[in-house]
């Protein structure tokens, strides 16, 4: 489904763009000793990770993931998602569609719709949005119907809070024929994405039937007309729908923000151009002279402000202590949300995993804009106790959301990713912990569009 107004796909979307500039440049840099030098990697360990560097450029069909994911299966109600939905996921589905098993495809997509997906990516993350309260129990009373398998009543409960949230995030409801649901630089925002969805859904049923439905039928199913919905599939579309509709609403929200930014990097001179490129070679002369070295521990306080370890201590005791003020300050803010916004981000994160104690084992400077740490953590899940090592990486951000380079001003961000790898046991790959190597590897992060996106500018950035 390509976009009918001006025939574009979301992989011409401005950061989409950027992606594909910047793969050939990560393909180049991935096979070069210096580059994996400046990440920080042990020689035993470069082979490998070019390896995997040029893994990654083999499968950059990521770009136009979302496009062939929506031509395939938009019809069917599935849309590209872009906080949700993992990359693998979204390539089995696309694999099993290409070989005729649509409904294989299917159900491989409805299987992603488990309890703790959608507690973080339909719940969790539409808090901040919330005109009432109770819109929360009404959705985690929708995922404990969808849990006991009962359908019947689950559907029409999403769809009842889908159509409560829209309207308090849109001064016309999206439900509303020709409601404007564009959004610039957006996966879900795209034309071929939410407003196509909106309109498989909101189809007029004018007689009651039984049919069973491959469709949550919005007018259908809350008029008490289409009434053959009560089945697993119906109910994770209406649940990626609610999805959809939380990430337009964090997309809508910085929307005008990232236009500006957009239109004025169009407006970028040649002077501009010639200063940007003396920068980026004394940039390079800094990390060519680096040395990457392991930070002393325990840590002795007091700890520099304006150094990794001090953002590292300050996010992990204040995760410990629920302060989410403090861990807001050294988390990862790409699009300058106000502190108290975080705030909440991480409030509504810790709902879901709760820091029991932590250790510190080890803190190793790779170069002057990133810090690869090792930590023990024990924390507690919404179903269960996790103990074990993790992994995490710290960066120097500048104001703008990007990485600073050692010509900027910045300020050491925690990569809150590592608290879903605690939820989720992905346990870092060398630790000594019960599961075999083999088995870590089967469960290697599993990210989404977006996630994915970051890695391959995180990676650029470095060089």
């Amino acid at each position: 489904m390509k976009d009918k107004k001006n025939n574009k796909k979301i992989s011409d979307n401005p950061s989409s763009a950027d992606i594909k500039a910047l793969l050939p440049v990560l393909q180049t840099l991935g096979k070069g000793a210096g580059f994996l030098g400046k990440l920080g990697l042990k020689r035993e360990n470069m082979l490998r990770f070019a390896g995997h560097v040029d893994g990654l450029v083999a499968q950059s069909r990521i770009i136009d993931l979302p496009d062939r994911f929506n031509e395939a299966f938009g019809p069917l109600g599935w849309i590209a998602v872009g906080s949700a939905l993992s990359v693998d996921i979204i390539n089995e589905a696309l694999s099993l569609h290409a070989k005729g098993k649509i409904d294989e495809a299917e159900n491989k997509l409805v299987e992603w719709f488990t309890a703790e997906n959608i507690e973080l990516f339909a719940i969790s993350r539409a808090d901040r949005f919330h005109q009432a309260g109770l819109r929360d129990n009404q959705l985690k009373e929708a995922l404990q119907l969808y849990l006991e398998k009962r359908y019947m009543a689950a559907v029409p409960l999403i769809l009842i809070a889908c159509d409560g949230f829209a309207s308090d995030i849109a001064p016309v409801s999206p439900f509303e024929k020709d409601a404007d649901l564009s959004c610039f630089d957006s996966i879900t925002g795209h034309s071929t994405a939410l407003p196509e969805l909106m309109k498989l859904i909101t189809k007029g049923v004018r007689k009651s039937r039984d049919d069973e439905l491959e469709l949550p039928l919005r007018h259908g199913i809350l008029h008490g007309r289409s009434l053959g919905y009560a089945n697993k599939k119906v109910c994770a579309k209406a649940w990626l729908l609610m999805m959809a509709l939380v990430d337009w609403a964090i997309d809508k929200s910085s929307e005008d923000e990232r236009r500006a930014q957009y239109e004025k990097k169009q407006k970028e001179t040649l002077s501009d151009v010639f200063e940007k490129r003396s920068h980026i070679q004394a940039d390079r002369k800094a990390m060519d002279a680096f040395e990457p070295y392991h930070v002393d521990l325990p840590l002795t306080k007091p700890l520099d402000p304006d150094s990794p370890e001090n953002a590292l201590s300050e996010f992990l005791s204040g995760w410990k202590a629920k302060n989410f003020g403090k861990m807001a300050l050294h988390a990862v803010n790409l699009t300058q949300k106000p502190v108290k916004k975080i705030a909440g981000e991480m409030r509504s994160t810790t709902d879901n995993i709760e820091l029991i104690n932590y250790e510190i084992l080890s803190i190793h400077r790779i170069n002057p804009v990133r810090c690869d740490v090792r930590i023990l953590a024990k924390a507690k899940t919404l179903t269960k106790e996790v103990e074990g090592e993790f992994s995490l990486v710290i960066f120097r951000f500048a104001a703008d959301g990007n990485i600073a380079m050692p010509s900027q001003n910045g300020r050491w961000s925690i990569q809150q990713n590592f608290m879903y790898n605690i939820m989720h046991e992905k346990f870092a790959t060398t630790a000594n912990n019960k599961d075999t190597q083999e088995s870590l590897e089967r469960r290697r992060p599993d990210r989404t569009y977006a996630e994915t996106v970051r890695v391959f500018k995180t990676l650029c950035h470095s060089q």
